[in-house]
Parts: structure tokens; C-alpha cells; sequence
């Protein structure tokens, strides 16, 4: 029988098996029969009993041999005695946690995290260029351009971004008060996204230089496709024009962290002077100086377009463009991308390698710079990489090989697309003979959006005199205020993490992303959920104090990736109708120590409320405008039942207003309250106020969501002989009843907070969060 099978047929056994077999134990009993087999189970089990423990911390879960499956495999220990196992992690032989304290000279250091040598070193390199810093490089990967070395550092951050922040925090922690800043280049992965939530847990500041702009899709730029962080979490980002400047503010990042300094990538073409002659350019190649030479910079296309379609497309593109140098007297060379991506492919590559016009140029050992091979280019094609743009500030032409369908940014700086090879040879046949230069208006406009209004060399002169500043401290960048602030003070947050189902989201809970200001909620649902789904989570909500296996499953990936946790409650205007309809919500209330309901805390709302800050006397009248409004629209936490007048009781007889709540309620035991103070409150009216007509309102819920209540019919039939008590099990506004009632009797209900609106005298049997302030008659304290 295959793996496959046994582990579809009893997956408990297989994995027993797996285990048995890894320590050496027997792996199976249906080979014994009778006493030979009472012989084996007790030595069996007192083995397993004494190495389980090791076994199942040795077991590498990720051996194919054992298991192949992405959610976590629970492996159930022996009941005596009892031992909970422990998932043990290999450290990743790439990791360097060495303490790199020493490398640090002076505070006027900044920290840069080498990663592509071509994109993020190169840049830092032309910053280091004359600086009165240090940048000094985390090294916390050891031989990080060995082969699929990057992609293995990738991989780990991501599937294990609970690991990995310990091990970026072990890296930083001894230096933190030692440093200026961190430099990052991107921030959006979590490879990167992690050390940038380590250092705002330090308190270091946060430096965004990025190496690249917009290529293809604006939306999916600055875009991580599985984690989905799209804004960076830096404390200052130095942007190269207003292009990156408007996508960040759309996104929710604040105008007065960004500050445009140009392209850095972009001042080595300003009075550009090669380093090497033609013929010596293409004699490295295998080419020859009298020939037209045509450059193609490859691209991964693997964030933005569909990786298979695209880089199938731009394979056909890079064989029309060698076809084309074959009958036109022409040679290519094909440049492939710093990530060291195979773009050609095998049989692509042979190709290329019999033609004898064309060479490829490698990633692993590019024989020049790219400034150089745009220098020495007769014509640059690519799908759409800067490259396209960068040959425009040397005067070379560049065609885009459209051969798949996208936004072509270039197209507004004149550079022509071609779609099909009959296209492309058309264009390259006139760019070869000079019928073809940028243009003008389309100059000034890429001036705007890639630089500060012009390529004048000097991007990179600009981030160093802001460093400059910060290391100096003539420049004082403060860290940003946290995810949870960000919320309270209604600022926007990247993404938010909801123990919320499919269809809660898309009913009671729909609106709650816009409310937030969150750009995306990811689900945390499950233990099983894929941890690598939530790397780049800012804040996770959680709805009131709820238990439940959804919240116990949130909090735990709170905890592991040390993520704060807010939490929600609907608010006081909710919608129309019941949550328990599927009524989307309306309105929430934040509180980042504990529910508002909660008496036995102090909640953010109790704290304002209590120490201020003091509101202004436009606030004061807002407040008192919001109330009237309330009144005069006569509007409830839910607003789907009928406003009718009332005729209840005897007339002109006082009424008297008690009111339900939903059994069980968390704000009835966090409002110090239990099943005991409905009876009191219903036994105190009875006996205090006969010549009263009592009136008792039954929750909502009970009502349209048929669940249980504490004034339920059973609970009141125990009064058959009080003919002043009149039950209202019928949906009716709570304004119709406070027109004819003289005073509201509440437990912990939100209807008493109403009730205070309207005016009425209110008696608490619990400790609701408007009881204690003076406002109400209150049974606790």
C-alpha cells in the first residue's frame, strides 16, 4: 500500500507508525498473535512512554518521509504520563545571530539589510558615496547570494514568521540604543516587514529608500500578493517623485513622513561616462563593434502579471527579437534579472547559444553594469522594465515588448509597445535607422512623477543630507504611532486580523473594514489557518470578551507573532435591524483594555471619561446636537421596529419601564450583575410600586431571534395575580414607551443609556457603564 493511502485510510496510525519507526520501536501489532502479543503492548507502551517525548522533538515535521501537509499535525502522547510535546525548530543554517555590536563605531551609524546586490546593495552603495554616516549591514544571513539562498530566507519569514522575528530581535536588541536608524529598501514582504515591526519594538527608527517605482499595475505595486501588505510601516519614506508619493497617501500613509528627494537609481545617467569602449563592450560578449546591438533586460513578472502566461509571452518576445537580429544583420544580448530567474528557459537558451549574434548575460556574473550595457545598446526592449525608461536619459530608443496584456506606464513618455513580431519589426526597423526620439512633454511629466522635477544627479546628494541630519540629530524622526493608535484616533491601518466568519463578513460585519479604516481583513479563524496569511497583520480585533475555540485560535496568533489585539464592540447606533438578522453594522466602539461594559476594569472609555482630556465647548455642543438629533429622529441601537402610539395599562396611572436583556450577555457578568438581579429588580418594582402600571420590555433577540431571555414568559408567569404587569413581546421603538413611562429599570441594558437620553430617571440593578456618574439611581457600586 502506497504512503498516500495509509495516510488517507488511518492517519493516526501513520503517523504513530512514522514515530514508532523513527525511534527504533516496532510500528505495528498485526504481525503477533496471542500471548506473544500481550507480551509486546506493555513494552510498547513503556517505551513509547519514555521516548516519545524526544522522538516527537526530534521528528523534523517537515520530513517528507512523515508528513507532507501544510496545516500542523497534533501527535497524541500516552495519557500516563501525561507530557504535552513541544514543535522544536531547527535553526536555519543560513542564520547568523552573531552580535554584531562591534561593527557599530558611533551612534552616527545607520543599519541597511543587504538583499539583491543589483537593486537595494547597489543603492546603498552610491548613499555611502562621501557620507559623514556609517551603513552598516545586518548580517544576519550568512552567504546571502549562494544559490536560492534569498529564496530560502523568503520561505522561512514567511511560513514562520513567529521564528524569524526572534531571530531578527536577537539580532538587533544588542544594538538598538547603539544606531540612528534602520535603511530598508522595501518593507512590504515579510522577509522585510518583520524586522520593521522589530525595530518599532525597540524604538528605532525606520528609513524607506525604495529601490524600484511602479512598473506594471499601479494597484499591485508596493504590493506583497500573499501576506498583502501594500502601505510601508517606515517612519519616514524618502520617495522618488509624486507617482510613489500619491500612491502611499491613497493608501493611508501620512503626508508629513514623506519627504521626494528623485530616483537614485537615476543620477548615474546624468553626464554618464562609460568605462569601457564599443568594441570592448561587445567583444565581452562574443559580439563585434560594426553590428547594431539590441538589448533585452528580462523580468521575473512574478507580483504583478500571471507568471506562466507572462513569462511565456516574454520567451516568444526574446525569440522574434533573435529571429529578427539573424535576418537583419543585427545582435542581441538578453539580460536576466537580478533575482536570478531562468526567464529563457532550455531550449530557448540553446537557441540563443547556436545563433552565434547573441549572448546571455547572467545574473549570477554579469559581465557589466546595467548603466553600461544601456550605454553601449543600439535599441533596449524589454516588457516593461525601467530599463525601457533609464535608456530615454542616455538618448538610446526602447520599445516595449507588449506580448501580454498590462498598463503600460512608458507609453506616456512616447516609448511604443509592440504586441505581435510583425509590430516589433516595423518599430526596431525605423529605431534602427533614427526615426525615433522621446518625447518631450512625456520627459517633463516622468520628471514630475520619478524625480523632484528633473534627473539632475542629485537624488542621492538629498538622502544623505537627510541622514545626515537624523544621525546628527539636527533631524528628530520619531517612531510611529502603533497600529492600536492609529485606530483610536481614526487613522488608517494596513490590515486587521478577524476571528470573523465568511458569512459574517459579508453580512452583520460588512462595513467593518471601511469603519476601521483598514485596508484588508484576513481571517484568523482557525488553528490550522496558515500563519504565513498573517505576517503582515498590524492589529487583530476581537469582538467583545467572547470566548469560543475562533477567539482562543486569534489571540494565539496574537501572541505568537507579537501583534497587539483590539477590541470591538458594536456601537451604540447600530442599524436598522438586529445583528442576528444579518443587519450589516453601522457603527463600532474601540476600546484597547477591555469592553466598555466592563465594570470590573478600567476600559479607554471609563479612563477619558474620568481623567479628560476635558472637551472643548464644540465638542460639548456636537454631543448635545447628536443627542436632539437622536430624540427628534427617535432613534435606538436597532431601528427596524414600529413607532406606534401606546396605549397600555390604566390611564393616567405612572408607568413604570423594565427592561430585558439577552440571557447570558457578557455586560450582564462583567456589569456585576447575574440571573439573580432580573429577580430582584422585577421582585422590587412588584412590591415598591403597586399603584404603578409596570411595563416589562423583552430583548430584541427574544423577540425576532427567538433566543433566550431573562424576562422569558416562564420567568414571569410567576405573578399571574399582578394585573399591573404587561408584557411587551412585540417589537415596538423604545421612544414610543419612554413617551408614556415615568421612570426605566435596567440591569445592564443599553436601553437605560437611551432611557437617560430621553430624559428619564433611571435605576441601575447592575453596573452598566453610564451607572456610578451620578445620573442614576444605582443598586452596586
Amino acid at each position: 500500500m502506497s504512503r498516500l493511502s495509509k495516510l488517507l485510510r488511518d492517519p493516526k496510525r501513520y503517523f504513530q507508525d512514522a514515530i514508532r519507526k523513527k525511534v527504533g520501536l516496532p510500528t505495528t501489532l498485526s504481525g503477533a498473535k496471542g500471548a506473544q502479543r500481550d507480551t509486546l503492548k506493555p513494552k510498547i507502551a513503556r517505551e513509547a512512554s519514555e521516548k516519545f517525548l524526544a522522538a516527537a522533538s526530534a521528528v523534523n515535521l517537515k520530513d517528507s518521509s512523515i508528513v507532507k501537509r501544510s496545516s500542523p499535525v497534533r501527535l497524541m502522547a500516552p495519557k500516563k504520563p501525561h507530557i504535552v510535546p513541544t514543535q522544536v525548530f531547527d535553526v536555519p543554517v543560513w542564520y547568523n545571530g552573531n552580535d554584531m555590536s562591534a561593527s557599530i563605531s558611533s551612534r552616527k551609524a545607520f543599519v541597511y539589510i543587504p538583499w539583491i546586490a543589483e537593486h537595494g546593495n547597489a543603492l546603498i552603495s552610491k548613499i555611502q558615496h562621501d557620507a559623514d554616516f556609517d551603513l552598516v549591514a545586518l548580517d544576519f544571513v550568512n552567504d546571502l547570494q549562494a544559490p536560492d539562498r534569498r529564496r530560502s530566507v523568503l520561505a522561512f519569514a514567511r511560513e514562520h514568521p513567529d521564528m524569524y522575528r526572534r531571530m531578527v530581535l536577537r539580532k538587533l536588541a544588542p544594538i538598538a540604543g547603539k544606531i540612528s536608524g534602520v535603511i530598508f529598501t522595501f518593507d512590504w514582504a515579510p522577509v522585510m516587514r518583520i524586522i520593521a515591526s522589530a525595530c518599532e519594538e525597540l524604538g528605532i527608527p525606520r528609513i524607506l529608500i525604495p529601490h524600484e517605482s511602479v512598473f506594471v499595475d499601479r494597484g499591485k505595486y508596493y504590493w506583497d500578493p500573499k501576506a498583502h501588505a501594500s502601505v510601508p510601516v517606515a517612519d519616514l519614506v524618502l520617495c522618488w517623485g509624486d507617482l510613489q508619493k500619491e500612491i502611499f497617501l491613497e493608501r493611508g500613509y501620512p503626508n508629513d513622513r514623506i519627504k521626494v528627494v528623485g530616483a537614485p537609481k537615476f543620477d548615474v545617467y546624468h553626464q554618464y561616462t562609460p568605462a569601457l569602449s564599443r568594441q570592448q563592450f561587445n567583444g565581452m560578449y562574443g559580439l563585434t563593434a560594426d553590428k547594431k546591438t539590441i538589448l533585452f533586460a528580462s523580468q521575473p513578472l512574478d507580483s504583478q502579471l500571471n507568471v506562466k502566461i507572462a513569462r511565456e509571452s516574454q520567451r516568444k518576445a526574446i525569440g522574434d527579437l533573435l529571429s529578427y537580429a539573424v535576418n537583419n544583420g543585427a545582435q542581441l544580448i538578453v539580460r536576466l534579472p537580478p533575482s536570478r530567474d531562468d526567464i529563457v528557459g532550455v531550449a530557448l537558451r540553446e537557441q540563443i547559444g547556436a545563433s552565434g549574434v547573441a549572448s546571455i548575460d547572467e545574473a549570477w556574473c554579469y559581465l557589466s553594469n546595467p548603466e553600461e550595457a544601456l550605454y553601449h545598446a543600439d535599441v533596449v526592449t524589454s516588457v516593461n522594465s525601467t530599463m525601457l525608461f533609464e535608456c530615454l536619459l542616455l538618448g538610446r530608443p526602447a520599445l516595449s515588448m507588449k506580448y501580454v496584456e498590462f498598463d503600460q506606464i512608458w507609453e506616456r513618455v512616447g516609448i511604443p509597445a509592440a504586441q505581435n513580431n510583425e509590430q516589433m519589426t516595423n518599430l526596431l526597423n525605423a529605431m534602427m535607422i533614427g526615426e525615433w526620439a522621446a518625447d518631450e512633454k512625456g520627459m517633463l511629466w516622468a520628471a514630475s512623477q520619478f524625480s523632484v522635477g528633473s534627473f539632475d544627479g542629485l537624488a542621492c546628494s538629498r538622502i544623505r543630507e537627510e541622514l545626515s541630519n537624523i544621525a546628527s540629530g539636527r533631524r528628530i524622526t520619531t517612531i510611529r504611532k502603533s497600529a492600536i493608535r492609529r485606530l483610536l484616533d481614526g487613522e488608517a491601518v494596513d490590515i486587521v486580523g478577524t476571528p470573523s466568519s465568511d458569512e459574517a463578513m459579508d453580512t452583520a460585519y460588512k462595513h467593518v473594514k471601511d469603519m476601521l479604516g483598514a485596508r484588508r481583513m484576513i481571517q484568523a479563524r482557525t488553528s490550522d489557518t496558515p500563519l504565513a496569511n498573517l505576517a503582515s497583520v498590524d492589529v487583530f480585533i476581537q469582538w467583545g470578551m467572547g470566548g469560543g475555540n475562533h477567539h482562543a485560535a486569534m489571540r494565539s496568533f496574537a501572541r505568537r507573532l507579537s501583534r497587539p489585539t483590539i477590541i470591538i464592540e458594536d456601537g451604540f447606533l447600530r442599524s436598522k435591524d438586529i445583528g442576528l438578522s444579518g443587519e450589516p453594522g453601522l457603527s463600532i466602539i474601540l476600546d484597547d483594555q477591555t469592553p466598555y461594559y466592563d465594570a470590573t476594569k478600567i476600559s479607554r472609555l471609563h479612563h477619558l471619561l474620568e481623567n479628560g482630556p476635558e472637551l472643548s465647548s464644540e465638542q460639548l455642543g456636537r454631543a448635545a446636537n447628536v443627542m436632539h438629533m437622536i430624540r427628534e429622529n427617535r432613534l435606538s441601537k436597532y431601528n427596524h421596529a414600529p413607532d406606534i402610539p401606546l396605549t397600555i395599562g390604566e390611564p393616567g396611572r405612572p408607568k413604570l419601564l423594565l427592561l430585558d436583556q439577552r440571557f447570558g450577555d457578557k455586560s450582564v457578568e462583567l456589569g456585576l450583575a447575574s440571573e439573580q438581579s432580573f429577580d430582584n429588580m422585577l421582585k422590587d418594582v412588584i412590591r415598591n410600586y403597586s399603584g404603578h402600571d409596570i411595563i416589562v420590555k423583552q430583548h430584541p433577540d427574544a423577540i425576532k431571534g427567538g433566543k433566550a431571555s431573562y424576562f422569558s414568559d416562564d420567568r414571569l408567569s410567576f405573578a399571574p395575580g399582578v394585573r399591573n404587569l404587561h408584557r411587551i413581546n412585540y417589537d415596538v421603538n423604545p421612544h414610543a414607551l419612554f413617551d408614556i413611562v415615568d421612570e426605566v429599570f435596567a440591569v445592564t441594558s443599553g436601553m437605560g443609556f437611551e432611557a437617560l437620553m430621553a430624559g428619564k430617571k433611571v435605576h441601575c440593578y447592575g453596573v452598566p457603564f453610564y451607572a456610578g456618574w451620578g445620573l442614576t439611581t444605582d443598586k452596586q457600586h
